[in-house]
């Protein structure tokens, strides 16, 4: 009897060039000989892995506000259990992937990847057109390495499983493979993949994986195989290859650091390497979800203090807290670095036509707004990064704003860490300073060396990377995850008098706790029993 494959509507539509496929073939059942022998089906196979492999960066509790970035109070499920350092291995794949599907990432993962080993063991003898073939099969090699350096990220080193598993197979006896082996099987996937695909993706296949993508992923890669959490001994090997591999993109043909921070995120520009783009068919809610509540919005993912207090003063280049920086605690948002305001909605800022109101009494966007309290910001901030204002915030219709997985910026902060640790600090500084000095940033150079430098280096990338899911793991791959993450997360209450002063005062909106199992994620336990204990649990989780 042959095997079925069934595919979702919701993933074939999840990129327009697919549209066709529903003209095709009925959707409910397909056969493997079908699919494999026509160009429309084959295609609309691969959208799905993608559909399934790539985390959704606008989950209604982002992965922001697991780690020092933001707070959400609607994640008492999800983000806050990990903030608070209750994630354990039950209830690690309990996470509504709906709401939270960055952390609940294994079952995801080896789901994905039965579909794409199906697609490797069945790519020989697919009577399809040759060049879509070869392509297909670079677009699989990324999808595979995508999804591998997501798991090792997260979980160390994981079971490498080239196989399609079936239901007639019934030893599910499995080891962990090393770090660097993975490291090494993906490095493999990625140069194969290189040689079968163009070098940018436009036209109705934009959104599909690129040779410069691919490349992209390579550096990211190779930067977290270089970090102390997993080079343990400092091997400066692993350093060269993250610079060199850094360096292999910034020299990439056609990109170029876009001139608005805030809108580089919105619409397509020369910064951007790889994003998942979105239809009204298949959308995201990131309006609906953090939005303020007197605009209609559920007030998720709302900014914290300690984040607030690391975006620097633009005049001197001093972070608020330090000596000489121009801070004026009675106009705590003036004469900021430019990104703050295009991150940051805080209280006075214009957004949508008035000025946000976090204060109290009576602030529209406080706990005392008319529409309601269960959805304002506790933090007295509310996210501005990814907002496009010419969408709408309600839950009738979702938002097309698109996540980006790679720009141009990011990997000037990995040539600028790779030449820190080799050593070459005027070849860092020079990188940092090419973002601080970006068109509508311009931001002061930075001069610093040695330490200081390496916590410049670090506080760039936490403000120019913001929201963006890479704070979780640079905090985890600096081993430093226990020093940010067991601050509490902090907010602002803002008291208006009655002539029209503000009074701000911090508080507590999170008490977190960070141990030392927390630098990475626990395997389900579920997971451990199926392989009848072969799979080796992360240390310190019982």
């Amino acid at each position: 009897m042959k095997k079925i494959i069934y595919l979702a509507v919701s993933a074939l539509l999840s990129f327009s060039s697919c549209s066709d496929f529903l003209d095709k073939k009925p959707l409910d059942s397909l056969t493997e000989n079908a699919v494999f022998n026509d160009d429309v089906l084959l295609t609309a196979y691969v959208t799905a892995c993608y559909y399934k492999s790539f985390p959704n960066g606008f989950d209604e509790a982002m992965s922001s506000s697991a780690t020092d970035e933001s707070y959400t109070r609607h994640g008492d499920g999800s983000s806050n259990i990990v903030a608070r350092g209750e994630m354990n291995p039950d209830n690690v794949e309990n996470f509504d992937s709906g709401r939270f599907s960055n952390f609940n990432y294994w079952n995801t993962a080896y789901e994905s990847l039965r579909n794409i080993n199906t697609f490797f063991a069945k790519y020989e003898e697919a009577q399809v057109t040759e060049e879509l073939k070869s392509r297909l099969y670079g677009e699989m090699k990324f999808i595979r390495a995508f999804v591998y350096s997501n798991l090792i990220w997260r979980f160390g080193g994981v079971p490498i499983i080239t196989k399609a598993y079936t239901l007639e197979d019934t030893d599910y006896s499995i080891t962990r493979n090393t770090y660097e082996e993975c490291v090494d099987f993906i490095l493999k996937d990625l140069d194969e993949a290189i040689e079968h695909l163009p070098a940018k993706m436009e036209g109705e296949n934009k959104g599909r994986a690129s040779a410069d993508a691919c490349k992209a992923l390579k550096s990211r890669l190779l930067l977290y195989a270089a970090s102390p959490l997993v080079n343990t001994s400092n091997d400066l090997k692993k350093w060269e290859l993250a610079r060199d591999a850094a360096k292999a993109v910034i020299d990439l043909p056609g990109y170029s650091l876009a001139s608005d921070y805030r809108t580089l995120f919105l619409e397509d520009n020369d910064e951007i390497i790889f994003r998942r783009y979105y239809t009204k068919a298949n959308a995201n809610r990131v309006n609906l979800f953090n939005s303020p509540n007197g605009y209609g919005g559920w007030g998720g993912n709302c900014p914290i203090q300690n984040l607030v207090d690391d975006y620097e003063m633009k005049a001197t280049g001093k972070k608020p807290a330090e000596a000489g920086s121009g801070y004026d605690p009675a106009n705590p948002y003036e004469g900021r670095d430019p990104r703050f305001y295009a991150t940051v909605l805080h209280n006075g800022a214009m957004f949508r036509g008035r000025a946000v109101e976090t204060f109290i009494p009576n602030g529209q966007d406080s706990e005392q707004g008319a529409i309601g309290s269960w959805n304002c910001s506790k933090t007295g901030y509310y996210l501005h990064k990814f907002h496009d204002e010419n969408q709408v915030i309600n839950e009738s219709e979702a938002t097309t704003v698109p996540w980006t997985f790679f720009r141009l910026a990011e990997f000037y902060l990995n040539y600028a860490e790779a030449q820190y640790y080799l050593g070459n600090e005027e070849e860092c500084r020079k990188a940092i300073n090419v973002i601080r000095s970006r068109e509508g940033v311009e931001m002061p150079p930075v001069t610093a060396f040695g330490t200081e430098l390496l916590e410049k280096l670090r506080n760039e990338r936490r403000i120019e990377l913001s929201f963006e899911n890479q704070r979780y793991f640079d905090l985890r791959r600096w081993k430093i995850a226990d020093e940010y993450e067991n601050k509490n997360s902090i907010g602002i209450k803002i008291e208006k008098d009655e002539n029209g002063n503000f009074k701000y005062t911090e508080i507590t909106v999170l008490e977190r706790n960070f141990l030392p199992q927390h630098y990475w994620l626990p395997i389900p336990r579920s997971e451990i029993i199926k392989s009848n204990y072969t799979l080796e649990q992360n240390p310190y989780y019982n």
